[in-house]
Order: structure tokens, then C-alpha cells, then sequence
């Protein structure tokens, strides 16, 4: 095996653990800390948004920072050590959550550690520009396709993983396994030979352009609006519907991850490669806003767990044709040595969607839910997810009228 493809398979395993150590109890956290911990739903909100304010807050400078330095694989390195780090942490307050009388102050550990992880997913911009600086122009969308799929890839198997052990054996036991992925991916990471960029660093004026740049505007947001819906609903109070409306247990959450992230790491894989040549962009990114669109609407009608999983697929199966080609919009036109930062602006403005997602979802349900003495707030559930239908349907118009990249 040559020198090149040996780096790209460490390279793709490093992404598959990478992703792992930080998926292996999200398809459970949003119940975890409403049930076990006791949290209130916007204070859940707000634990599973912090999530997305550090990435928010660190992918900007992370990017400018990495350009500047002419360096990936170091702010790689140091995402895993945080991931451990966040990993180690939850262990720990899970542990004290077994106790009898649980400490006041345990929710903003959690919030804290949660938000660790983020710093660990703020640094994909590093990741992905390291993955990606061998590309040019049109390979790029072909590029981001491949590299979804141990990203999804991962996500699904830490998820199903994580919720069985949360299930039988108990929550601690999917956070320590988040911790050994983090420090097998660090082992990999560390082998991963680096080759700098070319050209001049970063500077003020550079930054300034690439921040100008159209195709990184549109798919910037475009890339927000899919976020918000999907942290509003899969990776926020989906699990609540699921638990409280149809009655699955934490074990079979893991069941909705993998509907929703197999068929995002499918047609990730054939968005940039296949249904973007033949079709063109824009209508790629339309049909995907519109898929879940349907998906949003179609959630209140589910009452059984192969309704919901059904469901499930549906907006998995539309954020796997919005993300390898919002992504391939951010970077595309942009040189090697700026791409850091255009990849920082990008992942830093769609962590906006990552972390109001969830907060306003837990706003709308609690302003949209019955008498304060009902246990469950369907309808607050249902005004959730109609709300994030309206969000979907406003990308699908903006992904027609919006210049991200091809014409047609």
C-alpha cells in the first residue's frame, strides 16, 4: 500500500472514532437529563444546544488560527484530547446522578461537558480541511460525499451502541465507551502524516474576502435552516415523542438514530457524486429542504415505533442530499490555504441552527403545551415540529434563488 492511500485510510478511521466518541448518547441525552436529571425542557434545550454554541463560538478562530499557522492535524489532536476529556466528565456526573440525593449543581456539569464536546466537534473544520486540501474545484463535492460516510457511518453505530448499553446496562456505560473511542481515535490521529498548505497565510484582507464569498454565504445558510430543523427535531425533542406519545423505551431510541443517519450516509455518498451531475444543485438542495419538510408534517401522525422510524429515514434522507453540498459550497472556490477559514465560517454559522434548534423547540413546546398538570405536552410536541416544517420549506426556497453553485 503506498504512502498516500495508508494516509487516507488512517485518515478515514481517525473520522470514524472521531465522530463516535461524541455520538454514543446523544439519541438519549434529550430524555436523560428531562428524566433522570430532572431538567426542565428548556434547560434541556439548553444542554443539548450547548452542543452547538462552542462550535459556534471556536470554529471561526479555529479556522483563521489553523490558516495562520499553516497546521490541521495539531487542532485535531487536541479535539480528541477534549472529547476524552467531555467523555470523562459525563461518566462522572452519571455516577453521581445514581446517588440518592442528586447535587443542585450536576445540570451545569452536564451543560459544561456538553458543551466540551462541542469544542471536540468545533474542531471538524481542522478535520475536514485536512481531509479535503488534496481537492480542487469540482472534485471537492465528490470529496465531502465520501468523507459523510464514516462521519454518518460512525454516528450510527455509536448511537445504537450507546443507547443499548444505556438501556441494559445504565447511561454511565455509554459515556465511558464515548471516552475509549476518544482515546483509540487520538492513537490513529497521531500517525496521520500532514502535508502544509500552499500559499500565503492568512491575513485581515484574506479573511475578509473569503467571507465575501457568495457560494459560502448560500451554503452557510442553507446549512443553518437544515440544522435548525434537525436539532429541533432528531437530535432534540424526537426522543421525547418517542418516549412519552408512543412509548419506546431508551434502549430502542438507538433503533431512530440509525433510520435517520443510514439513509443520510447513503445518499450523502450519491448527493455529490451522482445526483448533483445529473440533476444540478439547486434541485438537489430544494428536493432535500422539501423531504423534510414532509417529514416534520408527517411526525404527529406517528403512534408506533415503525412509523416513527419510517419518519425518521425521511429527514435523514433529506439532510444526507443538503450536507455534502453545502459543505462543498463553503470550500469549492476557495484556495487551499484559506479554506480553514472559510470551513470555520461555515461550521461556525450553521452551529447557530445546532444550538436554537433546540432551545426554541423547547420554547415552542413549553408555549404550546396544555395545562401545566399534563404530564405530556403533545401538543407542544406537534407545534414543534410544524414549526420546523415551516423552516424547511423556507431553505427550499432559498436553495432555488440562492447562488450555490451550479444553475441548474
Amino acid at each position: 500500500m503506498n504512502s498516500g492511500k495508508r494516509n487516507e485510510r488512517l485518515m478515514l478511521t481517525a473520522i470514524f472514532l472521531f465522530w463516535f466518541s461524541v455520538y454514543t448518547y446523544p439519541s438519549f441525552l434529550t430524555t436523560y437529563v428531562t428524566n433522570t436529571l430532572g431538567a426542565a425542557k428548556v434547560m434541556a434545550g439548553m444542554i443539548v444546544g450547548s452542543y452547538g454554541l462552542t462550535q459556534m463560538l471556536l470554529r471561526i478562530p479555529l479556522g483563521i488560527l489553523s490558516d495562520v499557522m499553516k497546521k490541521r492535524k495539531l487542532f485535531v489532536v487536541i479535539g480528541f484530547v477534549l472529547s476524552i476529556g467531555s467523555s470523562a466528565g459525563l461518566t462522572a456526573a452519571a455516577m453521581l446522578a445514581g446517588q440518592e440525593n442528586v447535587p443542585e449543581s450536576l445540570l451545569f456539569a452536564v451543560l459544561i461537558f456538553r458543551g466540551m464536546a462541542g469544542m471536540t466537534a468545533a474542531t471538524w473544520v481542522n478535520f475536514s480541511v485536512l481531509y479535503a486540501s488534496g481537492y480542487r474545484g469540482e472534485q471537492v463535492a465528490a470529496a465531502m460525499s465520501r468523507i459523510t460516510v464514516p462521519q454518518c457511518g460512525s454516528q450510527i453505530v455509536a448511537m445504537l451502541l450507546g443507547a443499548q448499553l444505556a438501556g441494559y446496562v445504565g447511561e454511565v456505560w455509554a459515556f465511558v465507551l464515548a471516552a475509549a473511542a476518544g482515546i483509540a481515535g487520538l492513537i490513529v490521529v497521531i500517525r496521520v502524516k500532514e502535508q502544509p498548505p500552499e500559499g500565503e497565510p492568512m491575513t485581515l484582507k484574506g479573511f475578509v474576502e473569503v467571507a465575501k464569498n457568495p457560494r459560502l454565504i448560500s451554503g452557510t445558510t442553507l446549512a443553518i435552516l437544515y440544522q435548525l430543523v434537525t436539532w429541533a427535531t432528531v437530535q432534540g425533542f424526537v426522543q421525547n415523542w418517542a418516549k412519552d406519545v408512543v412509548g419506546m423505551t431508551t434502549a430502542q431510541l438507538g433503533y431512530l438514530s440509525v433510520a435517520n443517519l443510514l439513509p443520510t450516509t447513503i445518499l450523502s455518498r450519491f448527493s455529490g457524486t451522482v445526483l448533483e451531475p445529473k440533476f444540478g444543485r439547486r434541485p438537489v438542495l430544494a428536493a432535500g429542504f422539501a423531504v423534510m419538510a414532509v417529514a416534520c408534517f408527517l411526525y404527529p401522525t406517528t403512534s408506533s415505533m415503525a412509523s416513527l422510524i419510517a419518519v425518521q429515514a425521511l429527514l435523514g434522507s433529506g439532510v444526507g442530499l443538503l450536507m455534502p453540498l453545502t459543505m462543498a459550497s463553503a470550500i469549492e472556490t476557495v484556495p487551499d490555504a484559506k479554506r480553514g477559514a472559510a470551513m470555520g465560517i461555515y461550521q461556525a454559522l450553521y452551529g447557530i441552527g445546532m444550538f436554537l434548534g433546540p432551545v426554541i423547540g423547547g420554547m415552542v413546546i413549553e408555549k404550546f403545551s396544555g395545562p401545566a398538570a399534563d404530564p405530556v405536552p403533545v401538543q407542544g410536541y406537534i407545534a414543534n415540529f410544524y414549526a420546523a416544517m415551516g423552516i424547511a420549506l423556507a431553505g427550499g426556497v432559498l436553495a432555488v434563488v440562492m447562488k450555490s453553485g451550479n444553475k441548474r
